[in-house]
């Protein structure tokens, strides 16, 4: 699973580490900061698609009752 995590958001995190470098001083993320980012990333791309997903009621206009 961390090897797969690493290959799906490898775009994201270069950015991560161009970002980290550049506040550290060149120094480079290790391999289980890298996985965390991984980690919160695919987390918060599962918790939006949930969130806003076309089988989510919450974001249709039903949900919102007699307004």
């Amino acid at each position: 699973m961390a090897n797969t995590l690493l290959e799906a958001y490898k775009k994201r995190l270069a950015i991560s580490e161009a970002v980290y470098s550049r506040q550290h001083d060149g120094e480079r993320m290790d391999s289980n900061r890298k996985l965390v980012v991984a980690k919160v990333l695919h987390n918060t791309n599962q918790f939006l698609k949930e969130a806003f997903g076309s089988e989510s009621g919450a974001t249709q206009r039903s949900a919102m009752g007699d307004y």
